[in-house]
């Protein structure tokens, strides 16, 4: 994992703001966690998500790193589902 692969994690979720995406996180052997959002704002080492869920809404943060890592899948929802790398 290299600085300019965090940086263009990090160019490919800029221009993904204000798009609606799915995501998965990894939470152990087995189990991981799903949600939809999107995709608010990006910082220099996060980016937020706005979820909304049985009416409740809130932001979750992620770094970067946790795509590179694979910790969590990102897909825009678009016709063709395309994953964030």
């Amino acid at each position: 994992m290299t600085v300019s692969s965090v940086t263009r994690v990090k160019g490919i979720v800029e221009g993904c703001v204000g798009q609606r995406v799915k995501f998965k996180v990894k939470k152990g052997k087995s189990k991981s966690q799903t949600g939809e959002g999107v995709i608010a704002d990006t910082y220099p080492s996060v980016f937020t998500v706005n979820v909304e869920k049985r009416g409740f809404k809130r932001v979750v943060s992620f770094n970067y790193i946790d795509i590179l890592t694979n910790y969590v899948e990102f897909t825009i929802c678009d016709e063709k589902e395309t994953r964030i790398v």
